[in-house]
């Protein structure tokens, strides 16, 4: 659990590098997944050395998990243009309500009572976090926006689901997520000039100090660290702990963007600590009574 915790503040400042390498959602998709990827072969080398190669299944699995992967990074970031950045991050986090549906009917994982009860309150709190109950849900289409935000939701609900199901292996963390980055770069190689009228293979070198640290620090670090909570915590769960995203995106753009939130946006992240507390405690056992 602490590990979802970590890596989720860790990729939380994917927003901020994002916002700095100033390029198009596709190219940012492809070089993030570019500049993970020859740390991960180095690490993924390593884990078959020590224990042999994976099964194929898992492989498949994984290497599906990334193109899922894609399109979560394009349509969030269409989103973001046509609705505004607070409602497409709003929109975005849905996808913890499809991991919990698509867990429970295909994995058998029934969501806690918990979890249940926590998951509106949590949606809230990201609501207030991202500015949306402030005037931020603008953009140029909102009706489009929704559309994109919504696929956002779902890309990244089969992603995280999927994802986990190919690494159930416990012992490996670096393996699936060097399959899911391939074939995520693959995928955005594909489909980028397609869907993204400014996709372009060569960023400027600006660009590249900050798509560097974005696939180093988020796509290896931060989801090497979340990998470890995976196969340990149920889907659902795992799914609500990383909505504590917003939250750390705040603090990243504070810190570096030079931005202030709001009282709306602090309460906001109140909200979803609370409730991700609650969520995950384990409920208290009932004493045997005495014979």
């Amino acid at each position: 659990m602490l590990a979802a915790v970590i890596g989720a503040f860790v990729i939380s400042s994917s927003g901020a590098l994002t916002k700095q390498s100033l390029e198009s959602p596709a190219t940012i998709a492809l070089w993030r997944c570019l500049w993970a990827l020859p740390l991960l072969a180095f690490l993924s080398h390593r884990e078959t050395l020590k224990f042999g190669k994976r099964i194929q299944r898992d492989r498949v699995l994984s290497a599906l998990a990334g193109i899922a992967f894609t399109f979560d990074l394009v349509m969030w970031h269409y989103s973001i243009h046509y609705i505004g950045a607070g409602m497409a991050t709003v929109l975005g986090n849905l996808s913890s309500v499809v991991v919990a549906f698509v867990a429970w009917i295909f994995l058998k994982e029934k969501p806690s009572k918990r979890l249940l009860l926590a998951l509106p309150f949590v949606l809230l709190g990201v609501t207030m976090t991202t500015g949306a109950l402030g005037g931020g849900a603008d953009g140029i289409n909102p009706g489009l926006g929704v559309i994109f935000g919504i696929a956002c939701s779902i890309s990244y609900g089969i992603f995280i689901v999927v994802y986990r199901a190919g690494g159930k292996d416990d012992r490996r963390i670096a393996g699936p997520l060097f399959d899911a980055t391939l074939f995520g770069a693959l995928g955005t190689l594909a489909f980028g000039p397609f869907v993204d009228p400014d996709f372009h293979l060569f960023p400027s070198f600006h660009s590249h100090l900050y798509l560097v640290v974005l696939g180093v620090l988020c796509q290896v670090l931060g989801w090497l660290i979340i990998s470890i909570a995976l196969p340990r915590l149920p889907a659902a769960l795992t799914a609500l702990i990383l909505l504590i995203q917003p939250l750390g995106g705040i603090g990243f753009a504070v810190l570096f963007l030079s931005e202030h939130p709001t009282l709306i946006q602090l309460l906001g992240g109140m909200v979803i600590l609370g409730g991700v507390v609650y969520a995950s405690r384990a409920p208290r056992a009932v004493a045997p009574t005495e014979q």
